[in-house]
C-alpha cells in the first residue's frame, strides 16, 4: 500500500515537473489591441493600437473588417451584414481602402476608404490577426469599434 502510494506521488511530480517546465519554456505572446477609431473625414477612419503593430500587418486590409449593425446585406463601406461572421472572403481589400500609418511608431493608422462613409450608419470595425513585430503569427482578434458614419 505505501509502495502504490510513493509510486502515485512521484508520477504526480513527474507531471507537474514537467506542466511547470513546459509553461516556463513558452513565451507568452503579446498581442496588439484597438485602443480607439476616429473618423476623421467624410472617407477616413483612424485607428490607435495599445502597443506598435507589425507594420506589414498594421497595413494589410485582410485583416480589417467593416460591419453593418442595422443590414442583413453590407452596403457602402461594410463588408458583413449585421449577423455575418469574419472571414478571408469579407475582409476589407486593397481596392475599398488603402491603410498608411500615421508615423515611424506604427501604433496609429489611416484607413481612407474609396467612398465616403454613409453618414448615421452604424458600423463595427473589426480587426484580426495583427501581431507585434517579430511575433509569430495570430489567429484571434484584437478588437473592435462601433463608429457611426458623420
Amino acid at each position: 500500500m505505501k509502495i502504490a502510494g510513493v509510486r502515485k506521488m512521484v508520477g504526480l511530480m513527474a507531471f507537474m515537473f514537467i506542466l511547470a517546465s513546459t509553461s516556463a519554456h513558452a513565451a507568452p505572446q503579446t498581442i496588439p489591441m484597438l485602443q480607439s477609431a476616429t473618423q476623421l473625414s467624410q472617407n477616413q477612419l483612424q485607428i490607435t493600437y495599445d502597443r506598435t503593430v507589425d507594420q506589414a500587418k498594421g497595413v494589410n486590409p485582410s485583416n480589417y473588417w467593416i460591419q453593418s449593425t442595422t443590414e442583413a446585406i453590407p452596403s457602402g463601406i461594410a463588408t458583413l451584414g449585421k449577423n455575418d461572421a469574419v472571414g478571408p472572403q469579407n475582409a476589407l481589400t486593397a481596392n475599398r481602402v488603402t491603410i498608411q500609418p500615421v508615423d515611424a511608431q506604427n501604433k496609429s493608422f489611416i484607413l481612407t476608404f474609396m467612398q465616403p462613409i454613409t453618414k448615421g450608419m452604424s458600423y463595427k470595425l473589426i480587426i484580426c490577426y495583427v501581431t507585434i513585430p517579430g511575433d509569430p503569427p495570430y489567429s484571434g482578434d484584437n478588437g473592435s469599434a462601433m463608429f457611426v458614419g458623420r
